[in-house]
């Protein structure tokens, strides 16, 4: 649906330019289908390929969470921690919101008051279509990171109402070392002897038994990228801070692992 929408905008933007030349068509070093894939079509592409694999393809936990509805009441500490969880999300997709607006839209927009007042001018559905432009992108990239968030804070609330005492005391042991911006947004949950990784691409469920190698090294601002290998590698990472609690969770679980 996207990309027929994409499409179809695209040929309508080509048809704007060309109607009122601005891209000189006859000089062979500008081809307009090219010029027009590129700072058009691509960025769509691109956001399309990874809103599948963000929001399509899902695994095992993800379907869980996906279709979670909650059955059971938190208790009253867990209930405390999911209504900031959820204070939280609201105030990262408003600020999302403004960001967004501002980088996107607001620039687009006034590119378009620019090229009116230098003399070309647009019928009623052209400026339309051209306006639909940005708010399309802004739309996709929006709806994009707004579903991490709501996706990370619906996979909470469920591992909340599974964990055991311990497991959320453990949690809450490990937010006292997280950053504000991520205080309520963990880079991973331990929760009935399983580790449940939060990441933009996906929520990842894995045995700490089953890890047989942890490799990672120092990347900028004091954070981590992590290499994982169990059944497969899986690449994540978080703050150096928070580092040693993985790997001693794991050591708890699986002494033998190869943690270099």
């Amino acid at each position: 649906m996207v990309f027929t929408l994409s499409q179809g905008v695209f040929s309508y933007f080509k048809e704007i330019i060309e109607k009122y030349n601005l891209i000189n068509t006859n000089n062979p070093m500008m081809n307009i289908d090219i010029f027009l894939l590129i700072s058009f079509l691509f960025p769509y592409a691109i956001i399309g390929v990874i809103l599948y694999f963000v929001a399509v393809r899902k695994n095992a936990f993800e379907e869980r969470v996906a279709h979670y509805i909650p059955y059971h009441a938190l208790e009253r500490e867990r209930k405390v921690y999911m209504e900031k969880v959820d204070k939280y999300k609201r105030y990262i997709c408003i600020g999302l919101g403004i960001f967004l607006s501002v980088f996107i839209v607001l620039p687009f927009v006034l590119f378009f008051v620019t090229i009116l007042k230098g003399g070309v001018n647009f019928s009623v559905s052209e400026q339309l279509t051209l306006l639909m432009i940005p708010l399309f992108l802004f739309l996709m990239i929006y709806y994009l990171l707004s579903y991490v968030v709501k996706r990370h804070a619906k996979a909470q609330h469920l591992l909340l109402e599974e964990m055991s005492k311990e497991d959320f005391a453990y949690l809450l042991k490990v937010q006292k070392d997280l950053l504000w911006l991520r205080k309520y947004f963990p880079f991973f949950i331990l929760c009935k002897e399983k580790i449940y990784f939060f990441t933009f691409f996906t929520l990842r469920e894995i045995e700490p038994k089953q890890i047989k190698k942890i490799r990672f090294w120092n990347s900028r601002r004091g954070n981590r990228t992590i290499l994982i290998k169990s059944s497969r590698w899986f690449i994540t990472s978080m703050t150096e801070i928070v580092y040693p609690y993985l790997r001693d969770i794991v050591r708890k679980y699986n002494p033998t692992v190869d943690i270099e």
